[in-house]
């Protein structure tokens, strides 16, 4: 019996001594800091640095709790920084790590944002969709393991000592993994209480805000409004494509230049335009959520016909491309339909291959044949509205407003022919690409 009794001994001792290893050795969470400039750092368990990601930086994929996860800086409809932290949709368990005096738990198909203020530090935290992203507050006596009587009173004094403020890279908070006594006595005079003011610049900030849209892939999470204030937010870059209808307004030959001179019956006649087509291809950035700066370039062109004089036209057509820059303002909502107006300066090219202008009632001279071109200064207005289907795919509807200075081109014959100022409407649809 005794021999059996010691046996039972052994082996519950043993169990507890492995018992007692695994909970002592057990991986404290990955924790994440804010830097002074905005940028974050990711401190493996070991307090090393594992992932640094930039201030401003647009994506980038780093390591959480053995779990790959990505990290963007953007802005919400406010002008304020934001740090969205997102789990793939591959995932299929959550992450957990320390942020500031808080455990935060992201479940799979789910993203946290961070919003900071002007000194980069957190305004409000909250997760997507709402309620799934769980945050624990960890109290000061659980943020450092609990610690014995002290045998002798050499063990006593100093744990409640602060630690230091870090002047650059801010210290992970200490790991919130119980140990049993046995293991922390041997550790006890280098472990330090930390004090009731956190060292991260983080902590005590949370408050809870809208949900950050998911990293699905392009072009991203089809939208469904009322939109949240995070997926209001869109990428900086962005290409656009437009078109539609162009109309132009009748023209005046200003004047003609050739054999019969001033004396030219064409002069001052009007010449009218078949309704024609217009595609453009716009480039921008924005660099507020509400303003940015484009360029626009693209082509147009339209029939020319006669008018009601007794004009008759034929095989003529008049091109133009616009090449400007632009001041592109828009109105981030919740609804989707974001209107926008744009002012454009730059130059424009005219073209005009007429085949035959002929007005039989100014007698000898009255033809004009031939093609030319110029490069005349040009303006525009365009204000439109585009619907966000997606996160970085939307359709646009757009009226432009149109015109350049005067154009001179030499015709054949020996004739060089000033138009007037052309001036176009257009009607145009397209779709507009966030990167």
């Amino acid at each position: 019996m005794r021999t059996g009794h010691g046996t039972t001994y052994c082996i519950l001792a043993t169990l507890l001594f492995l018992s007692s290893l695994g909970w002592s050795s057990s991986s404290a969470p990955t924790h994440l800091s804010l830097q002074d400039d905005g940028s974050l750092v990711v401190f493996d368990a070991k307090g090393g640095v594992a992932e640094f990601v930039k201030q401003g930086t647009p994506r980038q994929s780093i390591q959480l709790d053995g779990q790959s996860c990505n990290v963007s800086f953007g802005f919400n409809s406010a002008g304020k920084q934001t740090i969205l932290v997102s789990l793939p949709n591959s995932a299929t368990s959550p992450v957990v790590f320390l942020l500031g005096e808080s455990e935060v738990t992201i479940p799979p198909k789910s993203g946290l944002r961070i919003t900071l203020n002007e000194s980069h530090m957190i305004e409000k935290m909250d997760g997507a969709p709402a309620g799934t992203v769980r945050f624990q507050k960890i109290s000061s006596s659980s943020m450092s393991p609990p610690q014995p009587e002290p045998p002798a009173p050499n063990l006593t004094p100093q744990t409640t000592k602060p630690i230091p403020s870090p002047t650059q890279v801010v210290a992970p908070t200490p790991s919130l993994n119980p140990q049993p006594a046995e293991s922390i006595s041997s550790q006890a005079p280098a472990l330090a209480t930390p004090s009731s003011t956190s060292t991260d610049p983080m902590a005590g900030q949370v408050s809870p805000l809208s949900a950050p849209p998911l990293e699905i892939g392009w072009p991203g999470k089809l939208l469904q409004s009322p939109l949240s204030e995070s997926q209001q937010e869109e990428d900086y870059f962005y290409v656009r494509t437009e078109g539609g209808a162009r109309f132009v307004s009748s023209m005046n030959l200003v004047n003609i230049v050739g054999p019969l001179g001033p004396t030219n019956k064409l002069i001052q006649k009007e010449i009218a335009f078949s309704t024609g087509y217009r595609q453009d291809l716009d480039i921008g950035v924005w660099l507020t959520p509400w303003f940015g700066l484009a360029i626009e370039t693209g082509f147009a062109l339209n029939a020319i016909r006669g008018n009601t004089e007794g004009m008759t036209v034929s095989s003529s057509t008049y091109w133009s491309v616009p090449i400007m820059a632009q001041l592109c303002f828009q109105y981030p909502n919740e609804t989707g339909f974001v209107p926008y107006l744009n002012f454009g300066f730059g130059g424009g090219w005219n073209y005009f291959d007429i085949g035959s202008i002929a007005y039989p009632a100014a007698g000898n001279g009255s033809t004009l044949s031939g093609a030319g071109n110029d490069m005349n200064n040009a303006y525009q207005i365009a204000a439109g509205v585009r619907w966000r289907i997606w996160e970085e795919l939307g359709l646009t509807l757009a009226y432009k407003f149109y015109g350049t200075s005067q154009p001179t081109v030499d015709m054949s014959d020996d004739q060089q022919v000033t138009f007037g100022s052309p001036v176009t409407n257009s009607i145009e649809l397209g779709g507009n690409f966030s990167f």
